[in-house]
């Protein structure tokens, strides 16, 4: 693999390479996220009643070299990274200089400065519209023997780290540098299996969140929470048998209880991305 590289896909394709053997990686450049804040005025108090801030989108450039054969071979390519980039479905972009991210893009503007007739350098500027990036992979993967992840992007060097447990209480660690929140959109599937004839009830002492499931469980069943959906059995909503609340993660360690009248086994597995800002 080249030095320097870097590639886009979607749900719909694989890898699509932007760098090769003529095509090189230059460098790469994030403007600052804006932080925008939330603030209400009140008549007659003083300053704002303030909630919490939210992350507008920002900008990733990659500047590029390509060596072309000829002036119709520099045209052919900029024809080719013109289909790459321009997509009318959002995209992610993933670049060497930090390899364990992806960018959610949905639109891309291409700047060509030529160099003679056969060379040109480029620059590609992403727009990351959700306002943050995410780990390349979930966990779901076997993080510690896949070199997709990055240890400086919140993976931590611990065999005891889980995202499958088949007790009561427990740890979930979060590597992000912000809370997993679904109402934000964020990615955050709880895979259930449970034998609980009273329901059961999923605590995050750390953040204080509480999901109450009411209906019997067997073992053979799959309550999943995706997002703030929860779904039995791959096809059924079932949010009418909940409390209508949801589970967040809060960056770190997270302390997780389950507990139910009569609950005897139970297995749950984490899936997300962690998330940076």
């Amino acid at each position: 693999m080249l030095s320097k590289w870097a590639y886009v896909f979607d749900e719909f394709t694989d890898k699509i390479w932007i760098t090769d053997n003529q095509c090189k990686l230059l460098e790469s450049e994030i403007t600052e996220v804006v932080t925008q804040p939330t603030e209400q005025e009140m008549q007659g108090r003083d300053g704002v009643l303030v909630g919490p801030n939210t992350f507008g989108p920002f900008d990733l450039s990659l500047k590029f070299f390509y060596n072309g054969v000829d002036e119709p071979d520099l045209y052919a390519f900029t024809e080719k990274i013109k289909k790459i980039v321009h997509s009318k479905y959002p995209r992610y972009v993933v670049h060497s200089d930090m390899p364990g991210r992806k960018y959610g893009f949905n639109v891309a503007q291409i700047e060509w400065e030529k160099i003679n007739h056969a060379d040109a350098t480029f620059t590609i500027t992403f727009h990351c519209y959700k306002g943050y990036s995410e780990s390349l992979t979930r966990t779901d993967d076997k993080i510690y023997r896949n070199s997709t992840w990055q240890y400086e992007n919140g993976l931590k060097a611990d065999k005891d780290i889980s995202y499958i447990h088949k007790n009561w209480a427990f740890e979930i660690w979060n590597g992000s540098t912000d809370t997993i929140d679904p109402v934000m959109h964020h990615y955050l599937k709880i895979v259930i299996n449970a034998n609980a004839p009273n329901g059961l009830t999923i605590e995050n002492e750390t953040t204080g969140d509480i999901f109450e499931y009411h209906e019997p469980l067997k073992y053979k069943d799959e309550l999943m929470i995706q997002s703030v959906h929860p779904i039995l059995n791959q096809n059924k909503r079932v949010g009418k048998n909940t409390n209508y609340q949801w589970i967040t993660l809060a960056p770190g360690y997270n302390k997780i209880h389950i507990y139910g009248k009569k609950l005897s086994k139970i297995k749950t597995q984490w899936i997300f991305n962690f998330i940076y800002r």
